[in-house]
């Protein structure tokens, strides 16, 4: 790659000419920064509904977990104003793999999320996002087994907020 420079003669008027170029230059960067930002993120999953006890032990601590999930993907965007991210957890699906016919290979995080963010009307979404752990598989790497007797709940438990936080963060506008 070549650059070239170009020496001109400094005048006012020169220098108001740069200085209003600039500005027009930096301006788009700074829309782009401020529609990445993140004000906030708030998941909420009642887990006192679900009567599964099994299903209510695995998933005690959804809600911190996965807001402390979507944080570490987009702490470098945080900031006072921004977009408000909130998930709110069908916990219905986090019973449905613990119903004594199915198994842990069945199931489920999904939830509603919500985007918005009041100083930008045009950025904002709401969308149903579920995860299973056909989407997760790869979160968890290859060769991973989940018919395994040996399987590691913990490892399954992290993909999955994982694999939702990644979608979360990828779907931001």
């Amino acid at each position: 790659m070549t650059f070239t420079v170009t020496r001109m003669k400094t005048t006012i008027a020169g220098t108001m000419a740069a200085a209003l170029t600039m500005t027009t230059l930096a301006l788009p960067a700074f829309a782009v920064d401020r529609a990445d930002a993140v004000k906030s993120i708030e998941v909420t999953a009642d887990m006192g509904s679900v009567q599964n006890t099994a299903a209510a032990t695995y998933w005690a601590t959804l809600d911190k977990d996965l807001e402390t999930a979507i944080l570490t993907k987009v702490t470098d965007r945080m900031g006072d104003e921004g977009a408000a991210i909130t998930v709110d957890i069908d916990e219905v699906s986090l019973a449905s793999g613990f119903a004594e016919t199915l198994g842990l290979a069945d199931s489920k995080l999904s939830g509603l999320v919500k985007v918005s963010d009041p100083t930008q009307p045009g950025r904002g979404d709401s969308y149903t996002l579920t995860v299973d752990m056909n989407s997760t598989l790869p979160a968890l790497g290859a060769g991973f087994d989940i018919a395994s007797p040996e399987v590691d709940t913990a490892a399954v438990y992290a993909a999955m907020l994982d694999t939702f936080a990644t979608q979360v963060v990828t779907n931001l506008k």
